[in-house]
């Protein structure tokens, strides 16, 4: 039992020890995923089997993993035990992950097309960070609720989000990108003074030493192009003028824009030799990185045929060809890679499929090493420990008889005498003792064969057949006497025991003699007084010699 109980142990260490290596792992995971999801991600992966992990590891897995996929700007669609992980904080009450987990598996359900269903569980789990009273959850899904109502398109919940976000966040450090996205959503509700007003108030937020070109060029840029639209030219002018005296200052790449922006002003005017000059320097000034983004890509090519079919009356389709062509061509490459990443990965699945089969063999097979060594180790404590206590048995009987002999050779009864002497003969003790000729019992082998010289058998340990004769002879038919009374009450082992305990016989010696344990004997003398109706101290052999 103790070696099993330290098997347990054994197995219960090594399973902790897992799951603090896992723990360890996932923690080291969340620590980089803002920063470094694709190394969170190959740290996760080198956990084989999330599904083992106790409920909290397994929690905290799903959800570090769905947001090293949300920071690498990657589909949720798979990332369906989100779920499990909202429940499971949920549950134990803890508002920062529970938080998390919404806005995650939000993205998980926007990403399977089910878009009402995210926006719903969205605004559940505000609901619970607001009756949670922690004001940083409230807004981390306040963004989110806008972050998809504009992907959506749904500018009217725009509105309403972003005012609200607002208000309880009005002296944050960038109040004026919610300006400048209120502004926006008002442009695309064609509310103009609601949209120019938050654009303006944007404008001179961002419009401060504390803020880089980058973020005051894009409210600027936004700003001009906006009024433009709602007819205010000549202030888009001028605006858009002073963010390409900075751009051009700073060598910055957006300059492109700027003079794109500006041919597109001049255009609406219909001043043409401005609108082609502004053209011409987007063109010398394009940079690369606008052909990697769709949008702005499109909206050069747009510009551009419009202003070659305004100067030559003409709608050449050149242009629009290379560019379809292109976009095509790209396509098809994306496809390509995408479909070797996904033959790559494919192939590294398989090999760390295999990998972790054998790595699950060989720990099967340590397993297995492991418990037959624990379990010969068993068997051979339990070898030595019985031996051991069968030792300590004999060497107590051989202890007892020895006793047995001295008093043989003490006792003034002859019957007595005679009998045990009898007795330990038909047991074959000269025999056992012969077996182990130590000094002592070789001088016990002597006293035996002072008291007879008779050749007596040792086949069998006890013939009763014979001893019940030697006690008849001896003590006056004392056998006969009891086997006709009680007969029919007392069984074998009973008759047995009431002669040993004629021939004064010790509880001990009668023990050895019988190969019962103390106990048992005890308990078959009580058994005996039952029967015979005897009271508890009375004595057997004076009872039944009555």
């Amino acid at each position: 039992m103790k070696h099993l109980a330290l098997l347990l142990l054994i197995l219960s260490l090594s399973s902790c020890s897992r799951y603090k290596q896992a723990n360890d792992i996932i923690d080291k995971a969340e620590a980089i995923v803002s920063h470094h999801p694709d190394s969170a991600l190959l740290l996760l992966q080198s956990i084989h089997e999330p599904e083992a992990l106790t409920d909290s590891l397994r929690a905290k897995f799903w959800l570090v993993n769905g947001q090293a996929h949300y920071n690498c700007n990657r589909s949720t669609a798979e990332d369906s035990l989100l779920k499990y992980a909202l429940d499971y904080y949920k549950e134990h009450d803890d508002i920062v992950r529970t938080t998390q987990a919404y806005k995650l598996f939000a993205q998980h359900l926007w990403w399977k097309g089910d878009r009402a269903g995210a926006a719903n569980l969205l605004h559940e789990g505000m609901e619970t960070a607001r009756a949670a009273q922690d004001t940083a959850c409230t807004l981390q899904l306040l963004h989110s609720i806008i972050t998809q109502s504009t992907g959506d398109e749904n500018f009217e919940d725009a509105v309403k989000y972003l005012k609200e976000l607002l208000a309880t966040d009005r002296n944050a450090p960038g109040t004026y990108i919610t300006y400048n996205m209120l502004g926006i959503a008002y442009y695309y509700l064609q509310q103009k003074d609601s949209s120019l007003c938050y654009l303006q108030k944007a404008y001179e937020a961002v419009n401060q030493p504390d803020y880089d070109l980058n973020s005051w060029g894009l409210v600027s840029r936004n700003y001009a192009d906006i009024l433009s639209d709602f007819g205010e030219h000549r202030k888009a002018i001028d605006i858009q003028r002073e963010v390409l005296r900075r751009y051009l200052a700073a060598n910055d790449k957006f300059a492109s824009l700027s003079y794109s922006s500006l041919g597109r002003y001049y255009l609406n005017i219909h001043q043409m030799d401005s609108a082609r000059y502004y053209m011409q320097m987007s063109k010398e000034t394009y940079s690369p990185y606008i052909d990697q983004d769709l949008s702005l890509s499109n909206y050069y090519l747009i510009q551009n045929t419009l202003m070659q079919y305004i100067s030559t009356n003409q709608f050449l389709i050149k242009d629009v060809t290379l560019f379809s062509n292109r976009m095509f061509e790209d396509y098809l490459n994306r496809e390509k890679v995408i479909a070797e990443k996904n033959e790559s990965k494919r192939v590294l699945e398989q090999r760390n499929l295999r990998l972790s089969i054998a790595k699950q063999q060989e720990q099967m097979l340590l397993i297995i090493v492991l418990l037959v060594v624990v379990l010969a180790a068993v068997l051979v404590a339990f070898y030595i420990q019985r031996r051991k206590k069968l030792l300590e048995e004999k060497e107590e009987e051989l202890e007892t008889l020895k006793h047995l002999w001295a008093d043989v050779e003490k006792t003034n009864n002859e019957n007595d005498q005679f009998f045990k002497k009898i007795l330990l003969q038909q047991m074959g003790i000269i025999r056992m003792v012969a077996t182990n000729p130590t000094p002592h019992n070789q001088e016990f082998l002597s006293q035996m064969k002072r008291i007879t010289q008779e050749d007596i058998p040792t086949d069998d340990l006890l013939v009763w057949e014979d001893l019940y004769k030697v006690i008849d002879s001896i003590y006056d038919n004392f056998y006969t006497h009891v086997l006709t009374r009680f007969g029919n009450v007392l069984n074998e082992r009973e008759l047995q025991l009431c002669c040993l305990l004629k021939a004064n016989f010790s509880t001990k010696e009668i023990s050895v003699v019988t190969q019962q344990s103390v106990r048992t004997v005890y308990q078959r003398k009580t058994t005996i007084r039952q029967k015979l109706n005897m009271d508890e101290k009375e004595d057997i052999a004076d009872f039944l010699s009555r």
